[in-house]
């Protein structure tokens, strides 16, 4: 009798299949409970589609992160998508109620509009941007001024570091009287930059070469290409000529950039000669290398 108890046991559980997982807790906001029973793949589709409902463009997400809720348990999801731009999408916890969609470099208050990639509990108590009022301040007050293209690159500099994009080295870990530099360069194949090198103010020359690079640019972005601490600089555009053209001159126009090359050393000969080196591998013909910026 107990072998065949067994027996139809095991027929049970086999006709069953396996066993559900246990069910996700519920937060008390139905949609932000639906996107994580999702798999992270379905979540970067499905927050692309929120952004891009939005008006914004995304044609990838590239990062995601859930930053917390708020105290009407909003829930927000932060996102860059792989053009650069970041966003910070706000899932209400009334099902009736529309997502909302901000651009994290906007100037739209916390925590709606970040600081993105931070904790919502943080962001409560903290102001970001260096982590002092008068950092934030002055940092939006120098983006305000930039061209509007510019903006948006100037605040997500503001938001790391202290005020600009500094790799590993944090502010704190740099000698005294350190000197910074900064390079930036449009979107290829057009050839605008912003180049700055030897200031102690490390806000002030990322905010003049983004303004420099964007101003040359007009409406195609330009992007943060290395800062240069404590070091000389270079950058190598690899050039054709210009489908339009007859001959190469100063007009962005008369040129196309296939490749954008940054060099560092000691000298400024070095950080040239670097620049070069991995400028020459897009050499074919008709296609050049040349310096255009350099400085210590």
């Amino acid at each position: 009798m107990r072998r065949a108890f067994r027996f139809v046991a095991l027929v049970l559980l086999i006709g069953l299949g396996p066993l559900p997982r246990p069910a996700a807790a519920q937060t008390g906001n139905p949609g932000h409970d639906a996107l994580t029973a999702r798999s992270q793949a379905e979540q970067r589709v499905e927050l692309q589609r929120r952004v891009r409902e939005a008006g914004q463009s995304c044609s990838d997400v590239s990062a995601l992160l859930f930053s917390g809720f708020d105290e009407t348990r909003t829930a927000y999801w932060d996102v860059r998508c792989r053009e650069g731009a970041r966003y910070r999408v706000a899932l209400p916890a009334q099902r009736w109620q529309v997502a909302g969609v901000a651009d994290c470099a906007a100037l739209v208050p916390p925590p709606a509009g970040g600081p993105c990639f931070q904790q919502v509990q943080a962001a409560a108590t903290s102001v970001g941007f260096g982590g002092t009022a008068a950092m934030e301040q002055s940092c939006r007050s120098t983006c305000a001024s930039q061209p509007g293209g510019a903006v948006q690159a100037c605040l997500s500099r503001c938001q790391q570091g202290g005020g600009t994009e500094v790799g590993t080295q944090a502010s704190t870990t740099l000698p005294a009287n350190s000197r910074f530099g900064v390079i930036y360069h449009s979107e290829l194949p057009l050839g605008a930059f912003g180049f700055g090198n030897g200031a102690t103010d490390r806000l002030e020359v990322n905010m003049r070469a983004v303004r420099a690079c964007q101003s040359a640019a007009g409406r195609t972005p330009c992007r943060f290409e290395a800062e240069l601490v404590n070091t000389c600089g270079a950058l190598a555009q690899a050039i054709r000529l210009g489908n339009n053209s007859v001959a190469i001159t100063g007009d962005l126009r008369s040129f196309v950039v296939t490749r954008a090359a940054v060099g560092t050393g000691a000298t400024q000969a070095i950080a040239e000669q670097a620049a070069m080196a991995r400028c020459r591998v897009a050499e074919t013909a008709g296609v050049t290398c040349r310096v255009v910026a350099s400085g210590c």
